[in-house]
Formats: structure tokens, sequence, C-alpha cells
């Protein structure tokens, strides 16, 4: 999917002007299109992203929702927290409260999570505070680390689970690489923050079109607050997961080509989230790069059916 010159041109225009709302000192940039009288949606982004990953999607709902985006503390034109520990699971969760609590039309609201996007809305979906704001959970791409952590521990040992676990760790190689002092950060100033974009051309052949208002340095600095996410929230949850459940509906969709997390690796989510239906979808770790349409269609599919309103609808395609 190339979104390249033109594309990239009409997107940029179309982009609505950011808001802004507090959480805490941090400052969030948040993004309202559509009509409020329709039902909301609020979509949270993943990393390295900025909330221009949606742009593609948007454009599919925006029609039928009001969407609701933002650039999560640290990226994009949100500030980020003065300290490692202003990236906890708890204030991220926070922020989504701050967000829907100004920019929300209706006091309850559906709810798209990619990646990082969706590591952290699950903190959400699992509270027993907010949990009963969220009418749908669409989570892409990003499991609840507590969920992982017990993940881990059911199959090691097992005959073939510890396989499976080791597998797994390789693959998120990433989150070991994050926790060296330095050479992480070291390598988006130098390379990866100049380079994103043709590493995504080449590695998920999708194109990234260039948010108008960040510039070069903003993408690296993006890149480098981010890691701090990994290293506080990842091995804490993963040694010393709790109990989370919810009685949010929530669709899972599992990408088949990604490349950081095997599918295995959401065994056993029903006794989380007994209201689940599970989507298998061809393509890499990116859907909302690279099948909008299709990814836009099995969000409003999963609203508009009233799967939220059943007890237990679990599903396989």
């Amino acid at each position: 999917m190339d979104v390249a010159g033109s594309d990239a041109a009409r997107i940029d225009a179309k982009r609505p002007a950011p808001q802004f709302c507090y959480s805490g000192d941090v400052r969030i940039a948040v993004y309202c299109q559509g009509q409020p009288s329709k039902p909301n949606i609020v979509l949270v982004h993943g990393y390295p992203d900025n909330n221009s990953v949606w742009d593609l999607l948007v454009d599919y709902l925006v029609d039928d929702f009001y969407i609701i985006r933002y650039d999560v503390r640290g990226a994009g034109l949100s500030s980020a927290p003065s300290n490692r520990n202003g990236y906890s699971l708890a204030l991220l969760q926070a922020d989504l409260a701050a967000v829907t609590a100004q920019f929300c039309s209706r006091p309850q609201f559906h709810l798209v999570g990619h990646d990082w996007g969706s590591v952290q809305s699950w903190e959400s979906v699992c509270s027993p505070n907010s949990q009963h704001k969220i009418l749908s959970y669409t989570s892409i791409s990003g499991p609840c680390l507590d969920h992982v952590g017990y993940w881990f521990r059911q199959c090691w040992g097992e005959s073939g689970g510890t396989k499976l676990v080791i597998h797994q760790i390789f693959r998120s190689w990433y989150i070991w690489f994050f926790h060296i002092p330095l050479l992480a950060a070291m390598l988006w100033r130098v390379a990866l923050g100049r380079n994103w974009r043709r590493l995504m051309r080449f590695v998920e052949g999708v194109n990234i079109a260039e948010h108008a208002l960040l510039t070069s340095a903003q993408r690296k600095r993006d890149g480098v607050n981010g890691i701090e996410l990994y290293r506080v929230n990842c091995l804490p949850r993963f040694r010393a997961p709790q109990l989370r459940s919810s009685v949010v509906p929530v669709q899972l969709i599992i990408p088949a080509k990604d490349r950081f997390l095997g599918a295995n690796l959401y065994d056993g989510l029903s006794q989380w989230a007994p209201n689940l239906c599970i989507r298998h979808v061809e393509g890499g770790h990116w859907l909302p790069l690279s099948r909008p349409k299709e990814l836009a269609r099995l969000v409003a599919d999963f609203i508009t059916d009233g799967a939220f309103h059943t007890d237990s609808a679990i599903a396989t395609t």
C-alpha cells in the first residue's frame, strides 16, 4: 500500500488540527473527525508511530462514526513525561481517560488499539473502574502484558510449550535489546530515525505518510521516548503478572504474517476475556497501513452487528 506523493498530500490536507488536553503534567494532542452524533471510536496508536498511522483507516470509518485519536505521551505533538516512570501503564490508562472525558460526545465508546496502543488499552479494558465505559475493544497486534506473563508460565515445561516460549522470545528480540543502556537510543538517533520509512517499505512493504507537522528530529525523539514503554512495563509484568479479566466484548485481530508476535501468544485468552471474537487476517504487523479497508470493515462490522451486546461470542475466521 503506497500512500506517497499526491495521496500523502491529500491525507495531510484532511487531517484535522490538533486539540489538546492534559493528563497530569503531560499535554496530549487529540484529533477528532466526523459527526459527534455518531457512535464514538477511539483509536490508540503503537510504537514508534503517531496518530497518522490511522489516516487510511479513518478514511473508511469517518462517514459512520465519530473518530477520536491522539498522539500518546512522548509521541507526535504530545509532550513527554519528565522521567522514565512517566511511561507506566497506569499513566497511559489515565491518558485515555483524560482524552475520552474531554472529547467523546457520548458517555461510552468503542476502542481500537494497535501494537503498543493495544498493549496499553488492555489496562483500561481490564480495569473495573473503566471497562464499563468501553462498548467494544478491537485489539490488533498487541497483547496484554499480564496475559503474556501467564502464558509464559503455562507453556514453560509443557510438551512443546517450552519451544513456543523460546521461539517467541527470539521474535520479540527488540524488547531485550531496548533494555541495553544507551545502545537503542543511539541507534534511533544515528540510523533508525532517518531511515525508518525506508525500513518499513523493505520489511513490511508499506509506506508511511509523513505527518505534516513532524520533523525528522521529532521522529527520532519519538523513537527514543518510546523505548521507555518497554523498560518500565514489560519485565515487571512478565515476572509478576496480575489477574486481568474483562467483560468488554473483544475482537482480537491476528495478522498471519506478524514478524513479532506469534498467534500462539493469544492461546487461552478466552479465560480472561470470555466475550471474545478472533479474526485471522492476511498481512503483516502494520495492518492499519497495509490493509486499512479490510481492517475498517472488521471494526465496523463488530460494532454494527451488535456483537458487543452478547454475553459470549467466541468466533474464529
